[in-house]
């Protein structure tokens, strides 16, 4: 008897052992294939591919390229065999029915290959799995034969009876393949009668499908449908939303206001539809639409909120507004200190203080900005962000970036060291948050501008590193700066010198800085710090709005020093003044592409190609060189 067991474990173990040899064997033979077939010999890939298909749970695995294997070497039988035994073991995947339609294809069997398609899409029943039909219509899509596509997705809707619209998201995106507009627009526009839930849905179809920048024709057509529908069915609002929405995506703010405005109204959102779109035209420096749409708040709102919300929106507006235009008016900022103070007495008047205190926050944070940086009034600056620091509920974060500005402002006022003991302990607080490691980087700044280049290379190092990108950046280009200047000549004078009017230049001194940069150029004529001389000079010229001196600059830098590093931040800078500032499309055009194509790994090339494309109206097309 124990013989007899003894038998049986030695037998089973043997059948086990030869059972994994022959596996072993199996999985060799498929990754030969395989290399076979990649490598385009498919004679020999089909040789191995034969072998394995004896085993038939081994179909499965190499199905694809067996089957083109055979369709190459016109086998067209065998893969017609493949194709039909695969077919009857996974009945469910439709899609395989695709496979044998293209091998009737290959074979001269236009026919045949027409039947099995419409045998695929007939075998949609009530049944069907979302899927199936999925996998079946994108098998069509990625041939090319988007007709059948369709007659797929319209079968899925059809025998959908929980969702008949459960399709036609993806026929929206193939109509738009095949320059169907009209089609496109209506078949999305069908979803929003079914349900206006998928009001997003839609939206999202139309801005993947139609450039609003350049698609000028199929976005006139979208607008028609849209007005047509919103004439058609007044009492729904969601054509207004859909309406409003195409406004704002192409940039007309007032016909959007007019939308949102009815839009607030039947909802009865008391000011906060029109509030959303006043933020959405600050955002994008459409000013005087943003002030109409606070201005509205103010006026109809009763959300008390909402209103004192508007209301430091609406100077904040106008702050960006007065410093964003050709010149800084300083009557306009001094109206604009008072308008930010009377806000804070209506703050500071009403009961329920501590409903209100981060809403004082950002206004005291606005105002001592405006105070510190274009009145000059430092002062009144370090009063309002002490003010701002002693607010009871406040994020300790915000209390952090705070103190930073009023390290800040104690370097304006040069107490420089000042400055740097309040860098210190907030760089110690906030040690793993951008603001340490921004203290820490001003800190290093100190330094610098007093001339511890040692010291200040030391942090730099360290920031490097930093998990901010933009920290990070800032560190390696002064860390360059020093490295590549720093006892270049025995005295060091001239990189003193340099730190200086670096120091006066981050003060507004610019007269002072201008004299520093100056006496570089004329008493080291060769320097290398000379390139970085003129484009310092360049900055504080933009800042004056001198915008010809500036230019002046730039181009000396490209045309005087063609291995400075600084000559894909001049071709931006020029790009950016002739864009924004002096409104000359076309030269700017030519400093971006010239950025593009010279200095393709350049950090401005990705915002440059951008720019580019938007004053081109081509936001999709491939830029050429010579175009």
């Amino acid at each position: 008897m124990q013989l007899r067991i003894l038998k049986n474990i030695s037998f089973f173990f043997a059948f086990l052992f030869h059972l994994s040899i022959f596996s072993q064997e199996l999985t060799q033979d498929i990754r030969i294939a395989n290399n076979y077939f990649l490598s385009g010999d498919y004679e020999k890939a089909a040789m191995y591919f034969d072998k394995i298909s004896n085993d038939e749970n081994s179909i499965n695995k190499i199905y694809n390229y067996y089957r083109l294997s055979l369709i190459e070497l016109k086998r067209f039988k065998d893969a017609e065999k493949l194709c039909k035994t695969r077919i009857k073991k996974s009945p469910e995947n439709l899609a395989l029915n695709i496979d044998l339609g293209l091998v009737y294809n290959y074979w001269g069997k236009p026919q045949k290959k027409e039947q099995q398609f419409n045998k695929a899409i007939e075998q949609i029943q009530n049944n069907t799995s979302y899927s199936q039909v999925s996998s079946l219509g994108l098998a069509f899509e990625k041939i090319g034969q988007l007709d059948f596509a369709i007659l797929v997705y319209n079968a899925g809707n059809k025998f959908n009876t929980s969702n008949p619209y459960v399709f036609h998201q993806k026929l929206g995106y193939i109509y738009n393949k095949q320059g169907e507009t009209q089609k496109m627009i209506n078949t999305f526009l069908a979803l929003i009668k079914q349900s206006e839930g998928f009001l997003s849905v839609v939206q999202s179809g139309f801005s993947n499908c139609i450039d609003f920048k350049s698609n000028l024709k199929e976005k006139e057509l979208l607008r028609k449908s849209l007005l047509k529908q919103a004439q058609l069915n007044p009492r729904k609002i969601v054509y207004t939303e859909l309406l409003a929405w195409f406004f704002t995506l192409e940039s007309n703010y007032e016909s959007a206001l007019i939308q949102v405005r009815a839009i607030d109204k039947k909802l009865g959102k008391n000011g906060h539809k029109i509030m959303e779109l006043g933020i959405t035209a600050l955002n994008n420096n459409e000013y005087d639409v943003a002030v109409k749409c606070f201005d509205e708040v103010i006026s109809s709102s009763s959300d008390k909120e909402l209103i004192y919300d508007a209301q430091n929106k609406r100077l904040l507006t106008f702050k960006r507004k007065i410093i964003d235009g050709v010149k800084i008016n300083n009557e306009e900022l001094v109206d604009l200190k008072n308008n930010y103070l009377g806000l804070l007495n209506q703050y500071n008047s009403k009961g329920d203080q501590g409903r209100l205190n981060k809403m004082k926050f950002d206004v005291l944070k606005q105002l001592s900005d405006l105070e510190a940086h274009y009145l000059n009034d430092y002062s009144a600056a370090n009063l309002h962000i002490k003010q701002a620091i002693n607010l009871p509920g406040i994020d300790v974060s915000k209390i952090g970036e705070m103190k930073l500005e009023l390290a800040d402002i104690l370097v304006l006022q040069d107490n420089i060291w000042e400055a740097s003991l309040l860098y210190m302990k907030l760089e110690k607080k906030f040690s793993d948050d951008p603001i340490g490691h921004q203290a820490k980087f001003s800190n290093a700044k100190i330094y610098y501008y007093t001339g511890e280049f040692d010291w200040c290379q030391a942090q730099l190092d360290v920031l490097k590193a930093s998990t901010s990108k933009l920290i990070a950046n800032d560190a390696l280009e002064l860390s360059l700066l020093i490295t590549d200047n720093y006892n270049m000549d025995t005295t060091e004078s001239t990189m003193q010198i340099f730190a200086k009017a670096d120091m006066y230049k981050s003060q507004y001194q610019f007269d002072k800085a201008i004299n520093y940069y100056d006496s570089i150029i004329n008493n080291y004529k060769n320097h290398s710090l000379n390139d970085d001389v003129l484009f310092r000079k360049a900055e504080i010229n933009i800042s004056r709005y001198n915008y010809t001196e500036a230019i002046k600059n730039l181009e000396k830098i490209i045309n005087d020093y063609p291995n400075s590093l600084l000559i894909d931040n001049s071709l931006f800078e020029l790009g950016d003044i002739y864009e924004n500032k002096i409104k000359d499309l076309e030269k700017a055009k030519k400093y971006y592409k010239s950025l593009l194509f010279d200095y393709s790994g350049s950090l401005f090339v990705v915002e440059a190609r951008k720019r580019f494309r938007k004053l081109s109206g081509n936001t999709n097309e491939v830029i050429k060189k010579n175009s």
